[in-house]
């Protein structure tokens, strides 16, 4: 060390035990711990008599001193800790983000659940639920959900049998099981109906245990708070590998299940259908069909601005995820909320066509969904629409392009 460095190690440690604190320096620095520029520019900081660069070192939680690029700040504890002792934790719209061990374990508004760390945003986005007689949590659409505690259980809540006579033809909301049909194991793609009613012909036309036996305990048929006490039911069907003449053959050979679905419709009545891909997430599986967005606007204008099926951009559908949006992100899959009431076993059908379709052209990319709409759809859209009411659909795809993605598409 020369002169001039030494002057700056004195005159550095000038008010302090000068010789002790420059011996310190030397030793830090002929350990590489430090630089003469970082004493001089105050860049350092002391521990255990060595001093180091805050350019390359940190103090962590256990008072430990670390590689600063082996070390992470949490923000929780206000703190340092080492990389090896931080997790992935899945947050909204289930992006996941590096956080601190300890301050996971330490706070209660983190889980873990299947082999990873949630927040409360990537809980609810994931749809995990706490399983009240379990004790764990699980997912909502594996367990029951109680109308009368506004728990989940990993059992159905029990029918009354001293509650009124609708009891005996529909079940309760969420109370029963998901089912799965399987035909080939052919396609990786997966589609599920919720079908909205309100015919009290219907309704009580069958009890709800011969329904169950009648349609092979697939099907559910249950109540719904958004229909009619009096002449509402909901049908869930199973969720069914993507085989388009079988999920009909199963359907159309079903006296009871075309019955349900050709019964009368109110406006408060929906049409949702789920669909996923087998090793897609609903976040990847909304990502590759987000394209056809203004498509569902467009075809189902009318429930564009209702609370139950929010009409939003593309970003705020994915950021924001609301239950009660257009087109809801589960963790698995993706729901089109916008659909609206299924008058018929024929529209059903129909439906289920075009989401072939879209699935044959996938595209996150709205002007090329346009473009894709405007010639391979066409011969599909025409079994439902005249020329001329085609051409207003159209108009509103590019209408409704413009107001939530703000982008032009040329016709």
């Amino acid at each position: 060390m020369n002169l001039s460095e030494l002057r700056v190690l004195f005159e550095e440690f000038e008010s302090y035990n000068t010789r002790e604190r420059v011996n310190q320096a030397i030793d830090s620095i002929g350990e590489g711990l430090v630089t003469i520029e970082d004493i001089a520019e105050d860049n350092y900081f002391p521990h255990n008599n060595k001093m180091y660069s805050m350019d390359e070192y940190v103090i962590l939680h256990n008072n430990e001193i670390c590689d600063r690029d082996e070390a992470f700040f949490c923000d929780g504890l206000d703190e340092y800790v080492h990389s090896d002792d931080t997790v992935r934790v899945i947050g909204r719209r289930g992006d996941t983000y590096l956080q601190s061990l300890k301050y996971v374990d330490d706070n209660h508004d983190f889980i873990y659940f299947d082999g990873d760390y949630y927040d409360e945003s990537g809980i609810e986005w994931s749809n995990i639920v706490w399983v009240e007689d379990l004790g764990v949590y699980g997912y909502s659409d594996d367990n029951y959900y109680h109308e009368g505690s506004g728990k989940y259980y990993s059992f159905p809540e029990d029918d009354d049998d001293d509650d009124d006579d609708a009891e005996e033809y529909v079940r309760g909301y969420h109370n029963g099981s998901y089912c799965s049909l399987t035909f080939d194991n052919k396609s990786k793609y997966r589609i599920g109906y919720e079908i909205e009613k309100e015919d009290h012909n219907v309704k009580e036309c069958i009890t709800i245990r011969d329904f169950e036996e009648r349609t092979g305990h697939q099907w559910r048929k249950e109540r719904d708070g958004s229909l009619c006490d009096y002449n509402g039911y909901e049908l869930i069907s199973p969720t069914f590998e993507f085989d388009i003449d079988k999920i009909f053959e199963h359907i159309e050979g079903n006296e009871q299940l075309v019955a349900h679905i050709n019964a009368d419709i109110s406006t408060s009545c929906g049409g949702h259908i789920h669909l996923s891909e087998q090793g897609l997430n609903g976040e990847e599986m909304f990502e590759k069909v987000k394209g056809y967005t203004p498509l569902f606007y467009a075809l189902y204008y009318g429930r564009v601005d209702k609370t139950f099926s929010k009409g939003k951009s593309n970003r705020d559908l994915q950021n924001e995820n609301e239950k009660y949006q257009a087109i809801k992100i589960h963790h698995d899959r993706i729901e089109f909320r916008i659909i609206s009431a299924v008058p018929n076993v024929k529209t059903l059908k129909w439906r289920t066509k075009l989401l072939r379709m879209i699935l044959e052209h996938p595209t996150n990319d709205v002007i090329k969904a346009y473009y894709n709409v405007d010639t391979k759809f066409t011969k599909l859209l025409k079994q439902t629409y005249s020329d001329e009411k085609l051409i207003e659909l159209k108009e509103r795809f590019v209408k409704f392009t413009k107001q939530f993605e703000g982008i032009e598409v040329k016709q």
